[in-house]
Protein backbone atom coordinates (compact mmCIF):
# COMPACT_ATOMS: atom_id res chain seq x y z
CA UNK A 1 0.00 0.00 0.00
CA UNK A 2 1.33 3.44 -0.90
CA UNK A 3 2.79 5.56 1.88
CA UNK A 4 0.52 8.49 0.97
CA UNK A 5 -2.51 6.31 1.74
CA UNK A 6 -1.17 5.44 5.19
CA UNK A 7 -0.43 9.10 5.85
CA UNK A 8 -3.95 10.06 4.80
CA UNK A 9 -5.44 7.43 7.12
CA UNK A 10 -3.44 8.83 10.03
CA UNK A 11 -4.65 12.36 9.22
CA UNK A 12 -8.32 11.61 8.62
CA UNK A 13 -9.15 8.92 11.19
CA UNK A 14 -8.93 8.66 14.95
CA UNK A 15 -5.91 6.78 16.30
CA UNK A 16 -8.24 4.11 17.67
CA UNK A 17 -9.65 3.47 14.15
CA UNK A 18 -6.33 3.50 12.28
CA UNK A 19 -5.65 -0.27 12.41
CA UNK A 20 -9.20 -1.17 11.39
CA UNK A 21 -9.13 1.21 8.43
CA UNK A 22 -5.75 -0.08 7.23
CA UNK A 23 -6.97 -3.67 7.49
CA UNK A 24 -10.11 -2.83 5.54
CA UNK A 25 -8.11 -1.08 2.84
CA UNK A 26 -5.69 -4.01 2.64
CA UNK A 27 -8.64 -6.36 2.12
CA UNK A 28 -9.18 -4.84 -1.32
CA UNK A 29 -6.77 -6.58 -3.69
CA UNK A 30 -8.44 -6.01 -7.04
CA UNK A 31 -7.41 -3.92 -10.04
CA UNK A 32 -5.86 -0.50 -9.49
CA UNK A 33 -5.70 -1.21 -5.76
CA UNK A 34 -3.95 1.96 -4.59
CA UNK A 35 -6.14 4.19 -6.75
CA UNK A 36 -9.27 2.47 -5.46
CA UNK A 37 -8.06 2.70 -1.85
CA UNK A 38 -7.35 6.42 -2.27
CA UNK A 39 -10.81 6.98 -3.72
CA UNK A 40 -12.43 4.97 -0.92
CA UNK A 41 -10.80 7.34 1.56
CA UNK A 42 -12.13 10.27 -0.45
CA UNK A 43 -15.66 8.89 -0.38
CA UNK A 44 -15.62 7.75 3.24
CA UNK A 45 -14.95 11.22 4.66
CA UNK A 46 -13.36 9.79 7.80
CA UNK A 47 -16.04 7.19 8.58
CA UNK A 48 -14.93 3.64 9.31
CA UNK A 49 -18.32 2.18 8.41
CA UNK A 50 -18.25 4.05 5.13
CA UNK A 51 -14.83 2.54 4.39
CA UNK A 52 -16.34 -0.89 5.03
CA UNK A 53 -19.29 -0.15 2.71
CA UNK A 54 -17.11 1.17 -0.09
CA UNK A 55 -14.74 -1.81 0.21
CA UNK A 56 -17.75 -4.08 -0.35
CA UNK A 57 -18.76 -2.03 -3.37
CA UNK A 58 -15.20 -2.17 -4.75
CA UNK A 59 -15.17 -5.93 -4.41
CA UNK A 60 -18.35 -6.04 -6.50
CA UNK A 61 -17.08 -3.62 -9.16
CA UNK A 62 -14.10 -1.38 -8.44
CA UNK A 63 -15.08 0.93 -11.30
CA UNK A 64 -18.02 2.18 -9.25
CA UNK A 65 -15.59 3.58 -6.68
CA UNK A 66 -13.49 5.27 -9.36
CA UNK A 67 -16.59 6.77 -10.91
CA UNK A 68 -18.12 8.02 -7.67
CA UNK A 69 -14.88 9.59 -6.45
CA UNK A 70 -13.48 10.96 -9.69
CA UNK A 71 -16.31 11.55 -12.18
CA UNK A 72 -19.67 11.56 -10.40
CA UNK A 73 -19.94 15.24 -9.54
CA UNK A 74 -19.25 16.23 -13.15
CA UNK A 75 -21.80 13.83 -14.66
CA UNK A 76 -24.82 15.88 -15.76
CA UNK A 77 -27.06 12.78 -15.84
CA UNK A 78 -26.65 12.07 -12.14
CA UNK A 79 -26.59 15.41 -10.39
CA UNK A 80 -28.42 15.35 -7.11
CA UNK A 81 -28.13 11.59 -6.47
CA UNK A 82 -26.52 10.29 -3.31
CA UNK A 83 -23.50 7.96 -3.86
CA UNK A 84 -24.15 6.25 -0.51
CA UNK A 85 -27.68 5.40 -1.59
CA UNK A 86 -26.30 3.99 -4.83
CA UNK A 87 -23.88 1.79 -2.85
CA UNK A 88 -26.73 0.57 -0.65
CA UNK A 89 -28.79 -0.30 -3.73
CA UNK A 90 -25.90 -2.20 -5.30
CA UNK A 91 -25.15 -4.10 -2.11
CA UNK A 92 -28.83 -4.96 -1.66
CA UNK A 93 -29.04 -6.21 -5.25
CA UNK A 94 -25.89 -8.34 -4.97
CA UNK A 95 -26.82 -9.55 -1.52
CA UNK A 96 -30.07 -11.00 -2.83
CA UNK A 97 -28.24 -12.81 -5.63
CA UNK A 98 -25.75 -14.33 -3.19
CA UNK A 99 -28.37 -15.70 -0.78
Amino acid sequence: MEQRILERVSREFKDSDWDAVVQLLESYVGPESDRVRWDILQLSEGGVEKVRDYIKAAQTDYRDILYWAEYYKDDPMLRGRDPKKMVDEILAKWGKKNE
